[in-house]
């Protein structure tokens, strides 16, 4: 009889292990998760955004201070706007072949799903404006770094004299695409990780305890039959 009282009770270990994740795909996955935390934190960096055309005719902010390395993402509104790398000596014009251009983006209403980013590589100015039709030489201008002897207000006042505003033959020198997150990854994601990473944590101490027992609870039984 007593044979049988503990083999019941031996049978019901495996089943308390499995239950609180002690099998090696649990542990395996739980891993994987922290990685993945991990990751995102490391790979996100300083981000600015630009909002294009939400104050009619303007980009906000229309200029602004950024390191090497960091990500300018523009966000736009109605109707058609763009993004075309430009020069302080020749507003309202490509600065070059290669500069950035990130297309004519038309939008009915709110903020449009599709966002023009680019990496900052260096820290020289980095000027730019709107190239639709009679937009850049409106005021709708803007600059990244700018030197101290040259302003946007110059530019802008520069932009009023031109005949005409070219626009770039290519989309390039950035990456287009859809608005992947709203909000900074490292603050969404790693403390909801550590959050979990804690509670299991606590949960498989208090199982420890319960296995302990029980295995100790078997083995009495055991010496009694050995008795």
């Amino acid at each position: 009889m007593q044979y049988f009282k503990l083999s019941a009770i031996l049978s019901l270990l495996p089943v308390t292990l499995a239950q609180y994740g002690y099998g090696s795909d649990t542990k395996s996955s739980s891993t994987v998760a922290f990685a993945s935390a991990s990751t995102a934190a490391a790979s996100s960096g300083p981000l600015h955004i630009v909002k294009v055309g939400e104050s009619p005719l303007k980009f906000r902010p229309e200029s602004m201070k950024a390191n090497v390395g960091d990500t300018i993402e523009f966000h736009f509104y109605p109707a058609t706007h763009s993004v075309a790398q430009s020069s302080f000596a020749a507003p309202c014009t490509p600065l070059n072949g290669t500069s950035f251009f990130s297309g004519g983006i038309k939008t009915t209403s709110g903020m449009n799903e599709q966002v023009f980013s680019i990496t900052v590589t260096d820290t020289k100015p980095i000027w730019y404006y709107c190239a639709f039709t009679g937009h850049c030489a409106g005021g709708m201008a803007g600059v990244i770094n700018p030197p101290a002897d040259k302003t946007i207000e110059q530019y802008v006042a520069a932009a009023k004299n031109v005949s005409a505003t070219v626009a770039p033959s290519k989309v390039q020198g950035g990456t287009l695409g859809k608005v992947q997150t709203t909000g900074s990854p490292t603050t969404s994601t790693t403390p909801s990780s550590s959050a979990s990473g804690s509670a299991a944590v606590e949960a498989r101490g208090g199982v420890s305890w319960t296995i302990f027992g029980l295995t100790g609870f078997a083995a009495i039984t055991f010496g009694g039959l050995i008795i």
